[in-house]
């Protein structure tokens, strides 16, 4: 079991020393039927009995709770056990063949029952299941993480950015136009939307040029620490500044090959 997204070690953790406790505790038990096989369902345990189990022996089982990917389940995983007990308001679905053993709750129950070492590994996986969601949920609310931004307001022929200053905060553009400048000379335009002010805070480097606003201008100002810990939660962003970096690179190239 992982979560859709990236997961701390911790977490990791905790879902293999869980498929490691499942081991133990379905030893010398026997499944309740035929292994299953499954192809494509939005719901692999519709037309079941509610206190049917099944343990992944191949392939991904995705859990859905109103429509959100909470959880992708895999082989080593034991699914059904919070909806044999109507605690459970999410769906299990498939999109490729899965392999499955169905096990029945009443027998598992009886059978951890049966031997103090399995009753405590049982204990064991109960709590590892909870502490895995726990550290979702604290993952969950760090990655929603909503930096303390400000609205900054500049006149055309402002300086939005001067060179050689310490990178302290990164910008937005949301409305306006401006230039970056170099010693004097245009180097980019800055538009609508565009994260600038980045690199110099990535690079701890002061920075290498000026932004002018050539009207005027509504930016979103970040501090540097916000911004890295907004990157490192939702790491598309830097998807985002690779293409603005690398389409600035490129007009950079037909500046230089123009004056040639």
């Amino acid at each position: 079991m992982h979560l859709p997204t990236k997961q701390s070690d911790s977490i990791t953790d905790i879902a293999i020393k869980s498929r490691s406790l499942t081991d133990l505790f379905l030893s010398n038990l026997l499944p309740c039927g035929k292994p299953v096989e499954i192809s494509v369902s939005n719901d692999i345990f519709e037309g079941a009995p509610t206190t049917r189990l099944f343990l992944i022996t191949e392939g991904q089982i995705f859990y859905r709770v109103r429509g959100k990917l909470v959880a992708v389940l895999e082989e080593g995983d034991l699914l059904g056990l919070t909806r044999s007990l109507n605690l459970n308001e999410g769906a299990f679905s498939c999109i490729d063949t899965v392999k499955l053993l169905p096990y029945e709750r009443d027998e598992l129950i009886a059978h951890v029952n049966l031997d103090g070492k399995l009753q405590k590994n049982w204990v064991h996986y109960l709590v590892c299941s909870i502490a895995f969601f726990q550290h979702a949920l604290a993952q969950e609310i760090r990655a929603e993480f909503q930096p303390q931004a400000g609205f900054v307001h500049f006149s055309k022929g402002e300086i939005i950015i001067q060179q050689g200053d310490a990178a302290d905060k990164v910008y937005t553009l949301l409305d306006g136009s401006a230039d970056a400048i170099c010693d004097g000379v245009k180097v980019g335009d800055v538009n609508t939307n565009e994260i600038f002010g980045a690199l110099a805070v990535f690079t701890r480097q002061p920075r290498i040029a000026s932004v002018v606003a050539t009207s005027d201008c509504t930016v979103l100002a970040v501090r540097k620490e916000e911004f890295i810990d907004l990157i490192d939660h939702q790491p598309q962003i830097c998807l985002s500044l690779i293409e603005e970096m690398a389409t600035k690179i490129n007009q950079l190239n037909n500046q230089l090959l123009a004056k040639q």
